[in-house]
Parts: C-alpha cells; structure tokens; sequence
C-alpha cells in the first residue's frame, strides 16, 4: 500500500471522527432542551388536571313549611263532620280562640296557647260557633271545668247554670234569659274542655257533632 492510499485513508478516518463527534455534541446539546420542554408539558398537564373544579353552587335547603297552621293540626271538628251533623251548604272557620266565650263572656284565665275557635255557617248565616280548650292532661281540664262552673254560677254571672252531664264526660248548660233562643253549654271531653254557643233550631246538629266527637 502506497504513502498516499494510506494518508487518505488517514484523511478519512478523521473527518468521520470528527463528524461524529460534532453531531454527538449536536445531539446532547438538544437532549437536555427537549427533556426540559417535556417535563414542563407534563407538570403543566398535572397542574391543569389536579386543579379543582369549581363545583356547582349548592342552594340552601328550604324547611318545608307546614301545610297547616298549628290550630288545624290539632283540631278536633273538620267541616266533614259539620255536613255529616246535618249542616246544609256549610262552612267552616277555624281561628285562634281569643278568650272569649258566648259572644263577650272571658275566659281568657282558663285559656291556653293552643285553644281553637270554630264558627260554623249554613250560607250565610251563623249557625254556630265552638271553641276548644286543650290542656296536658285530664285532670287539669277536669279543674278548669269545676272552676268555669263555678265562675258562672256566680251571683254576678249573667248565666243560670244547669249541670245535666248529658254529653262527653261531664257538661253542663249556662242558660242566658236574656238570650232565651240561643243555647250556651259546656262539654268535657278528655284533656279538652268545648263551649258552644248556636241558635236553639241547630240543637239537633250540634248533638251529632258532639256525640262524633
């Protein structure tokens, strides 16, 4: 092999060295940025996917408010037993009792928070009104009548007491004189003590109220 084959075989040998050296250079040189720009894609990518979702606003949860005011709820007459009484085209008014019995004639002391006033109507006409003394126990309602009896047997009480017991657990009738076409009775039932005071012709239905008690 002569000197020149072998010099530029030498020639060779050392531009492909040093080609390849250049290109590793070349090559390590990108790796590290292109690493770089990759893990930063990929931390982006988990910061965009762990961060929260707004969630959607919760509304505050309403009570549900009671279909019935508390009267009703612990009434004892509904205007189906008024019609099965014998009340024609009638209607009936539950309200607060504001302590006060037989038109004008208070009560207000035996009064609690939870008593119910009831006005019944035939049309247009009054044919009765009811109210209704809850108390806790029967023993205090049974002390509460003896005391309104009492009360209305008073000399200075309007009323002539008539105590017949004809309905509930005990009743009595508060006759008026000067009211003679209108009864005024007293009934126990239990813990509740009802007044009722209605025009003489509705007797007969009131007694079947009473007695659906």
């Amino acid at each position: 092999m002569n000197k020149l084959t072998i010099f530029f075989i030498g020639v060779t040998v050392l531009v492909i060295g040093i080609t390849g050296t250049l290109l590793g250079y070349k090559y390590f040189d990108k790796q590290p940025t292109q690493e770089i720009k990759r893990e930063v894609v990929e931390s982006t990518q988990k910061i965009v996917d762990s961060k929260p979702i707004d969630p959607k606003p919760i509304e505050p949860i309403k009570e549900k408010e009671s279909d019935s005011p508390l009267i009703e709820i612990l009434a004892s007459i509904d205007l189906q037993m008024v019609l099965n009484a014998g009340f024609k085209n009638a209607d009936i008014a539950i309200e607060k009792f504001n302590g006060l019995i037989f038109n004008d004639y208070d009560i207000s002391e035996y009064q609690d928070d939870e008593d119910i006033k009831y006005i019944i109507k035939e049309g247009s006409e009054n044919a009765g009104t009811i109210n209704e003394l809850i108390y806790p126990s029967d023993e205090i309602a049974k002390g509460v009548y003896a005391h309104l009896k009492t009360k209305m047997s008073g000399e200075d009480s309007p009323f002539d007491v008539n105590e017949t017991n004809q309905y509930g657990d005990t009743s009595f009738f508060a006759n008026n004189p000067q009211e003679s076409n209108f009864v005024f009775l007293v009934v126990k039932f239990g813990n509740r003590l009802y007044t009722l005071h209605y025009p003489a012709k509705n007797h007969n239905k009131m007694k079947n109220l009473l007695q659906s008690l």
